[in-house]
């Protein structure tokens, strides 16, 4: 129990603050502890990093997963364009989404490998699980869902530096160019 929530406060600062920016003595506190006692259930900041790395990554696959499941049923087009409405809003109301996406773009340089490690799996899973969605809609389910990705990347990182209305600007002018690729 107070491993849980030892990461789920961490998992708070490391949102708003990143890595280096957290302090482990706001955690402890946030949870009514003492910094000494963390030591109890982490090795130190970086397992606790790593913690909270590795649940974000599932919280995040279930949830996306979960996305596509809930809308199985609609066409295509509107099921990845609601995708990007649904990325927006998990980013601006949910931490575990706003410290996923900021580790994946920005991983804490002395991290860096334990953190690709982790979200590179995370990615390639995501890759796959959008490539057998796409084996029976699209002629090419590989490259469009590549493409489609390389689209979710570059406008996240709008969102993240530029903010929600230059996001929409991007999307309103990418997806379409990408509907008539994927048609030809």
């Amino acid at each position: 129990m107070a491993e849980t929530n030892i990461r789920d406060a961490a998992l708070i600062h490391f949102a708003r603050n990143g890595y280096e920016g957290a302090s482990l003595a706001d955690i402890a506190e946030d949870v009514g502890i003492k910094k000494p006692s963390i030591y109890a259930h982490y090795k130190g900041k970086d397992d606790l990093f790593m913690s909270v790395v590795e649940y974000a990554c599932i919280s995040i696959r279930q949830r996306i997963i979960g996305y596509f499941i809930l809308n199985q049923e609609l066409p295509l087009r509107i099921k990845l364009e609601g995708f990007f409405d649904w990325l927006q809003t998990e980013y601006e109301t949910d931490e575990t989404m706003k410290f996923l996406l900021r580790v994946l773009f920005f991983p804490p340089a002395r991290l860096h490998q334990q953190v690709m490690g982790i979200s590179n799996p995370f990615i390639e899973r995501m890759e796959r699980v959008l490539i057998y969605m796409l084996r029976n809609q699209v002629k090419d389910p590989k490259n469009v869902g590549i493409a489609y990705l390389t689209i979710v990347d570059g406008c996240l990182v709008e969102l993240i530096y530029a903010g929600a209305d230059k996001y929409q600007r991007r999307l309103q002018s990418i997806l379409p160019i990408f509907w008539r690729g994927i048609q030809e």
